[in-house]
């Protein structure tokens, strides 16, 4: 506490007794004044045993204890003083002040409002009171106590400061900045004003002048935790993480048990993209705050970010026994159910929180997302549009219209959406990987490739977790690479190796070392790929090189356009001594043969879309018509119809690694499958491959709109379907173009 009032003045006894109480009283008080504090009590407990109603002794050891923190000591004693003489003004100001020590708010105002009451107007009792009424939450009776005690005393530098915090806590920034510019113009070494100066700035939205004063009060007293704990907040604003993260632990020197500078630190962490240090540093905020629910949320999206799912929907639930009806953790909630591919319950989370909350932007643009997955575009789009209608000018907002209205086949107004939402956002990534897609699925790789360089930055994409940094150089076609060793890396799927490796002869053409490193399925496969001096599995050490290129970034860097993609044909072959132990394996050709794949990734976001039940497709097999199954990996639901199924001859526990694949491929006829790597292999070995496509906008960009055949691919024949989801009319058109096609190759 800042103030206390004064004891009454002694009196001048009128007996022996007396002068020795005034005498023992006399040095308590001397003592007191000097700060020794111990001696001066035990000279009040002196006078109090020689008479204990000793108005003076009773108050001034309530004042001595309060001094020494002992505020439940002081009020008693007080207390007592006041049963003996209770019209002293003094006294009840300072059973006031002990009393807001002690949280007692209310009784400590009727103390203040009694002292004033009997010694009139007081600036200390109105700062004092103006404080009690602060915590209270009062503040305007605070601010007109403050004001109070200003116009008793004008240069109050303690209620200059108070009266700032209120104004503040009133949103009055600017009156509230004035006041402590005048509380620093008299006081310059006012530690706490400078924080709370910095606590305004930084509201008025001025964060580099809050920086300052932060640090203003820090170089006056460095073990001024807030003001650590509030600078880390302002390098938060100002896009500094990890200064934040210096600040927070200096507060933690300081407080190790601030549930919030832990929370803060977090927050930092997380945008260092230091998931699990984050995810610790939760875990001791919500040690120390267990049903804290803005931590809680908060740990659920650190498991969520570390694909840790089912954790966050189990942190999430908690919070939500707390509170059921909390339209944010519905909303997290929601996003947690999506990446556990559960999105009818996600759509039926996020729809609570808009019940809550009908207008809120987030939430109408992740419904609007999950309609989208669950192919409700229409719906999607209304939703898009309300979220747009709460705030034309989100970029997100018409980034997921754009993305939508591709969906619809409404490529001009998709491209314009898309556009907008960059001219609102430039560094808006998820837009210009979308931008991407559409426009390589148009087959406009002028506009599209160098979009398609943003899925760096897209978090929510697997392949931002696969950036590599190197020290030599990114290479993306300006500079010649003649003499120069350069290291060429897969990214994404299977496909996308076996799809994107045939630019490497082209760089060996023009003089260059190429070392290609892949998945380790593909290695031994693409070791006979022309011009590629070594070939390595991922995870391996890496020789020198000078630069380096990630597979999917090299049509850009030599420019590719629809009509320009380099080795349409075979440029990958199969190990001749495995095709012919597979020959031996499968024996004598009695019947055409059609190598089939029917699933694919059952994690993809469309997999329900591409992949096919093997009852489906075991109805291509006929009398002239013997079917091979590619498949490697075989979902329980197929295996026991696959195993009971004897016209299709399975191998998939000999398929090992695409050497083997690429062999069995070799000895049938043509292969017909659904999109996968084997699509990729086939077409990189020239093999005729029908490649079955899901209807509308849905096939992958590689596959183009409408077109029957693939310019990646001159060997593959692209069959789609009519509508979305009917594969039996397909199947149908398959069947019996295969009768016709192969049946006298037998």
């Amino acid at each position: 506490m800042r103030k206390h009032s004064k004891g009454a003045p002694a009196f001048t006894p009128a007996n022996p007794t007396a002068a020795k109480v005034a005498t023992l009283f006399a040095e308590g008080v001397g003592f007191h004044q000097n700060g020794q504090l111990d001696r001066a009590l035990a000279a009040y407990e002196q006078v109090l045993r020689l008479m204990p109603k000793h108005f003076e002794a009773l108050h001034h050891t309530g004042i001595a204890a309060f001094q020494g923190g002992k505020y439940q000591i002081a009020a008693t004693f007080i207390r007592s003083a006041l049963a003996i003489s209770p019209n002293v003004g003094a006294a009840h100001g300072n059973l006031g002040n002990a009393l807001k020590e002690l949280g007692r708010f209310e009784e400590a105002l009727a103390s203040y409002d009694r002292a004033l009451a009997l010694a009139g107007d007081d600036a200390d009792t109105h700062y004092n009171r103006g404080t009690a009424l602060q915590a209270l939450g009062r503040f305007d009776e605070a601010l007109a106590g403050f004001g109070r005690a200003l116009a008793l005393n004008p240069n109050d530098v303690d209620a200059l400061n108070n009266q700032a915090v209120v104004l503040h806590e009133l949103r009055r920034n600017e009156e509230a900045l004035a006041s402590l510019d005048r509380a620093l113009a008299l006081h310059p070494q006012f530690a706490h004003a400078h924080n709370n100066r910095g606590n305004v700035l930084k509201d008025l939205g001025r964060a580099e002048e809050a920086l300052a004063s932060y640090e203003a009060a820090l170089s006056l007293f460095p073990q001024f935790g807030d003001a650590w704990y509030n600078r880390g907040i302002v390098l938060h604003v100002l896009g500094r993480p990890e200064d934040a993260l210096s600040s927070y632990e200096n507060t933690l020197q300081l407080n190790s048990e601030s549930a919030a500078a832990w929370h803060n630190r977090a927050l930092a962490l997380q945008l260092l993209r230091r998931y699990r240090e984050a995810l610790a540093s939760c875990e001791r905020a919500l040690a120390l705050q267990p049903e804290n629910p803005e931590i809680l949320r908060h740990r659920g999206r650190l498991l969520a970010q570390l694909n840790m799912h089912d954790a966050a929907l189990g942190s999430l639930d908690q919070l939500g026994a707390q509170q059921a009806d909390d339209p944010k953790t519905l909303h997290l909630r929601a996003q947690t159910l999506r990446e556990l591919g559960q999105i009818d319950a996600a759509l039926a989370s996020i729809e609570r929180a808009l019940a809550l909350a009908p207008d809120n932007y987030d939430y109408l643009l992740l419904r609007g997302a999950l309609l989208r997955a669950l192919l409700r575009y229409d719906e999607a789009l209304a939703s898009f549009e309300l979220a747009l209608a709460q705030r034309p000018q989100g970029p997100a907002a018409h980034a997921n219209r754009g993305m939508v209205l591709s969906d619809l086949g409404r490529f001009d107004e998709a491209r314009a959406s898309l556009d907008h939402s960059l001219e609102l956002m430039p560094e808006l990534a998820p837009a210009r990987w979308n931008r991407a897609l559409l426009n390589l699925l148009l087959g406009d790789f002028e506009r599209g490739l160098p979009d398609y360089e943003a899925r760096w930055s897209v978090e929510e994409l697997g392949v931002f977790h696969e950036k590599r940094d190197f020290a030599a150089p990114l290479w993306l076609g300006q500079e010649p690479v003649e003499g120069k060793t350069i290291l060429l890396h897969a990214e994404q799927g299977l496909g996308d190796t076996l799809q994107f490796c045939r630019y490497a002869p082209l760089l060996a053409a023009r003089g260059a070392r190429v070392i290609l490193e892949v998945q380790p399925a593909l290695a031994g496969l693409l070791g006979r790929l022309p011009g590629v001096d070594q070939v390595l599995a991922k995870g391996a050490d890496l020789p020198p090189f000078d630069l380096h290129c990630p597979l999917m970034s090299l049509p850009l860097a030599f420019g590719t356009r629809n009509d320009s993609i380099p080795t349409p044909g075979a440029y990958l072959a199969a190990d001749p001594q495995r095709v012919a132990a597979w020959g031996e394996l499968l024996g004598q050709r009695t019947r055409a043969r059609v190598g089939v794949v029917w699933s694919g990734n059952p994690h993809h976001r469309l997999d329900r879309f591409r992949s096919l039940p093997f009852s489906a497709i075991a109805g291509l097999a006929s009398e002239r018509i013997e079917l091979v199954s590619l498949q490697k990996d075989v979902r329980p639901i197929d295996r026991v119809l696959l195993q009971m199924n004897k016209n299709v001859r399975h191998a998939g526990e000999r398929l090992t690694d695409f050497e083997e694949t690429a062999a069995l491929i070799a000895q049938v006829d043509l292969v017909v499958t659904v999109d996968t790597s084997v699509a990729h292999l086939a077409g990189a070995l020239g093999k005729p491959v029908w490649i079955l496509l899901p209807g509308g906008a849905l096939p992958d960009w590689r596959w183009q709109l409408e077109r029957s055949d693939s310019p990646w691919y001159a060997s593959a024949r692209l069959v789609r379907q009519e509508r979305l989801g009917e594969w039996g009319p397909v199947l149908e058109r398959v069947r019996a173009e295969l009768e016709g096609a192969l049946a006298t190759q037998a």
